[in-house]
């Protein structure tokens, strides 16, 4: 293995392999990922190119329902596939495309806090579901208010949100995906994040988002959606991926004839979205969609 090819596959399953990070981060990563490789592909410059345009294309799918990194991915490739200059200019340009994308997803990050900031204003208390870098964000910044944090298994993902929380000095009562529809009843509204939302508004995230869903619904409770536009994507419910990992993460009775199931994202649908808050106006544009 070459070393250009090592480093390629380092990137690529530390990607891959991250249940920490959520999908904004990720995709943040990834871009770190391509300006990490820009300079290894050597050669003229069509190869170089080709190389590098096929690194993208195999961090854009690592994750496919992380449509996050496909978008940001693409951003960066539609700019690098143009590039005419001197093969050695090749790598010093990627790296910088990177790095511009990278800015303008920090941009739609800070819209998208703002936004969610003024929906929030006035929450004395709020429940949230595995971890998102956006909602982290707003958490930190919300006025005097306790965040009741599921755990999120298998990943306990929540575990480190509740600890980042706690250690900013917020109220911060940790439960079991379980108890969720217990709390809901005493939090002002619910907010997630999202690793996707389909063409009509429908929100792929973390699987017990869709039972959260319900039980604010059911308790009269707003449930938004807190996540940049780049999470968008124009497919449908019937052609999107969702993740699946192995079984044993769940730490299954290893008796015969058992088969552990561990699906990791799922839908819910736009009926039970109050509002999806974002550096752009989505409810129209899911509106148009649905009609």
């Amino acid at each position: 293995m070459t070393p250009a090819e090592a480093l390629r596959s380092e990137l690529l399953r530390g990607i891959r392999d991250n249940l920490r990070d959520g999908a904004s981060a990720l995709a943040r990563r990834a871009l770190d990922a391509l300006a990490a490789y820009a300079e290894a592909p050597e050669g003229p410059l069509d190869v170089r190119k080709a190389e590098l345009l096929a690194f993208a294309e195999a961090l854009a799918t690592v994750r496919p329902s992380l449509i996050a990194i496909n978008n940001l991915v693409s951003r960066w490739r539609d700019a690098v596939r143009d590039f005419e200059g001197a093969p050695e200019a090749l790598g010093p340009y990627a790296r910088a495309q990177a790095q511009a994308v990278r800015t303008w997803a920090d941009g739609a990050k800070d819209a998208t806090v703002r936004a969610t900031l003024s929906q929030l204003d006035g929450a004395g208390r709020v429940l949230t579901h595995s971890i998102s870098s956006t909602v982290l964000e707003v958490l930190k910044r919300l006025p005097r208010t306790e965040v009741v944090v599921t755990e999120s298994r298998p990943g306990r993902e929540g575990w480190e949100l509740a600890a980042t929380l706690a250690a900013e000095g917020i109220a911060v009562r940790y439960i079991t995906d379980a108890q969720a529809g217990l709390f809901v009843a005493e939090v002002d509204a619910v907010i997630v994040g999202a690793d996707a939302l389909l063409g009509d508004g429908t929100l792929v995230n973390k699987a017990g988002t869709y039972l959260l869903a319900l039980a604010a619904q059911d308790q009269g409770k707003p449930f938004y959606v807190c996540a940049e536009s780049f999470k968008c994507t124009t497919l449908t419910a019937e052609a999107f991926p969702l993740e699946e990992r192995s079984g044993s993460e769940l730490g299954p009775p290893p008796v015969p004839g058992l088969r552990a199931r561990n699906i990791t994202f799922e839908m819910t649908p736009p009926r039970l979205i109050t509002a999806w808050l974002s550096n752009e106006a989505l409810g129209p544009r899911f509106t148009r969609a649905g009609a």
